[in-house]
């Protein structure tokens, strides 16, 4: 340890305390600035261990903890379940509907009020193709995999999901020099579907993407789902097949005995599980301690994007980037201009290290670089085509490669943890080990049989507003719920609102019905739309006092006014 404390202390001038813990590197110290936190943490991967711990202290930078709900109930208090899933974004969600193909008690908890909450929505939507990943990690695997499951998990689960392809524009004939990498890189990793293209050959497909091009690297096997919509398919196929989910569900802490997890302590009570997955994103290293198995730490890497006004839509059909020397060795991809499932065109992401695992905050300086950088691929963009910008940050490990293992310490831990881009891509993959894993290890203390009455297919209501006339006429005649339209600019009608809060998973917040069918995501972002929303909130049962935008704490309104002699909100 001395031997690496002093190489610390020569590269980075502050003194950092080093001790070797359940296979990984702990790093102790105290310093200015979030980013010497981070880069201290990478560059001790370079030690050869199996993870590292970073628990070095910043002074600009209070410690990231996870935010509990406000309230405490016992509805799930002594729970026995085989399988526990920790975390409902798209990995915990993908692993549920695949255990379902067996005769098992499922049940998926979360802190949030809703699927997806955090990084599996607060993302591009791509279905990356394994270019970028390093060869022979975890990454690359998984990514290749998972790409292959998407168009036919698309057709099963009924999420949109469009092999768009992707192009990466060479600024120079200079970078040519990279061909024998790329093309090293293709083979390695087994990517398919490739093309080299002049920029006068690539202008005839883009036709409005500037000239200051030398190049193209075409990827026609790359595509584009909505993520929220492919997380909630997965979680809908999930309950049909008889998993169940607890939301609001925060994970305190465990009961380990004799390295095995005997129980779960949340605010709604002790669960007793047989195996326990963490699949619990930027919190995950946060899960694998309170569970006495830390060997890695999570650091937070935020990216803003822009989403574009549909208008604009025709300015690139393929997604977008430019290689720059910069980002060659960099462990992002650099962002670009990408076409989504639903007609608009997204900018970004950015990649910032941040200290705060559930910073959503935009900034100026962030659609500053978005247009720098990425708008200017095409022509006739500008920053009034921005109806709304957001961010999201990703669930980093400082080896930067995914974790999909059993615990080498906790006998019924499997972790499914460090799943940054290409997760969205891989999470079908990953969930199809990580069931076998859990498999595996329940056959070892119980029967299990296959479940005969699994079905894959998830169907959902057809998107209205694209359906020719005459199928209009049918359902509005059947169901004149359909006939009225709460918004405008998606042109969301008063059925789909309907079906969205009474669906196996359903929505119970204002984010939740907007993710489900798109009501206020246009151009006004909500401006007409809300209160016909809220009246249908109350409509089905929901006290308007303890409606929420997204789950507690954000709370829509917080008093009744009496006017007129009746009660409003």
């Amino acid at each position: 340890m001395r031997e690496i404390e002093r190489r610390l202390f020569k590269k980075f001038s502050v003194p950092i305390q080093c001790e070797e813990r359940n296979g990984a590197l702990f790093l102790y110290g105290k310093v200015k600035s979030w980013d010497q936190v981070v880069k201290i943490g990478k560059f001790a991967t370079k030690f050869g261990f199996r993870g590292v711990v970073n628990k070095i202290e910043c002074e600009d930078a209070e410690p990231s903890t996870p935010k509990a709900p406000t309230f405490r109930d016992m509805n799930l208090h002594g729970r026995k379940v085989d399988v526990l899933i920790i975390g409902a974004g798209v990995i915990g969600c993908a692993i549920a509907r695949e255990l379902t193909k067996w005769k098992l008690d499922i049940l998926v908890v979360d802190k949030e009020a809703d699927v997806a909450m955090h990084q599996s929505s607060h993302n591009a939507g791509m279905m990356h193709p394994p270019i970028a990943p390093h060869p022979k990690s975890k990454k690359a695997c998984y990514n290749r995999k998972g790409l292959d499951m998407i168009e036919t998990l698309s057709r099963e689960l009924d999420f949109p999901f469009q092999r768009n392809g992707m192009a990466m524009l060479f600024p120079s004939e200079w970078f040519t020099l990279l061909l024998p990498f790329v093309k090293m890189r293709e083979v390695q990793n087994d990517v398919k579907d490739t093309q080299f293209l002049s920029a006068s050959k690539f202008l005839k497909i883009e036709p409005n993407v500037k000239k200051n091009f030398s190049w193209a690297y075409v990827i026609w096997e790359a595509g584009v789902v909505d993520p929220f919509q492919m997380t909630l398919a997965f979680a809908e196929n999930a309950v049909q097949n008889g998993a169940k989910f607890s939301f609001n569900t925060f994970v305190e802490d465990f009961v380990v005995k004799d390295d095995r997890i005997e129980a779960v302590v949340t605010n709604r009570g002790t669960i007793f599980p047989r195996i326990v997955v963490n699949a619990a994103g930027v919190w995950a290293d946060h899960i694998a301690a309170l569970a006495n198995d830390e060997f890695f730490t999570i650091h937070p890497r935020k990216g803003e994007m822009a989403i574009i006004d549909k208008k604009k839509s025709n300015l690139s059909r393929l997604t977008l980037s430019k290689v720059s020397l910069k980002q060659l060795g960099s462990v992002t991809k650099g962002g670009g201009l990408i076409p989504t499932v639903h007609g608009n065109l997204l900018l970004g992401p950015t990649a910032v290290e941040v200290p705060d695992r559930e910073d959503y905050s935009t900034t100026q300086e962030g659609l500053d670089e978005l247009f720098n950088k990425h708008a200017g691929l095409v022509e006739g963009l500008s920053k009034k085509d921005v109806i709304n910008y957001f961010a999201g940050t990703r669930a980093a490990t400082y080896e930067e490669d995914f974790i999909v293992e059993s615990s080498q310490k906790i006998q019924n831990l499997i972790h499914a943890a460090g799943i940054q881009s290409p997760g969205l891509t891989s999470a079908p993959a990953i969930a199809v080990d990580v069931a076998a894993m859990c498999i595996e290890k329940l056959q070892k203390e119980i029967k299990i049989a296959p479940n005969e009455k699994f079905c894959p297919v998830r169907k959902k209501d057809p998107d209205f507003k694209k359906l020719s006339l005459e199928e209009k006429q049918r359902i509005i005649e059947k169901n004149p719920n359909y006939g009225v339209v709460i918004c405008r600019c998606e042109t969301v009608t008063k059925g789909e609102v309907l079906q969205a809060l009474h669906g196996n998973v359903p929505a119970t917040t204002l984010d939740g019905i907007k993710w489900r069918t798109r009501s206020g995501m246009g151009r006004c972002q909500g401006g007409f739309c809300t209160p016909f929303l809220v009246e249908l909130m109350r409509e089905v049962g929901i006290d308007p006092l303890t409606m929420t935008k997204k789950g507690p704490g954000s709370e829509l309104f917080v008093a009744k006014t009496r006017l007129g002699g009746d009660e409003h909100v």
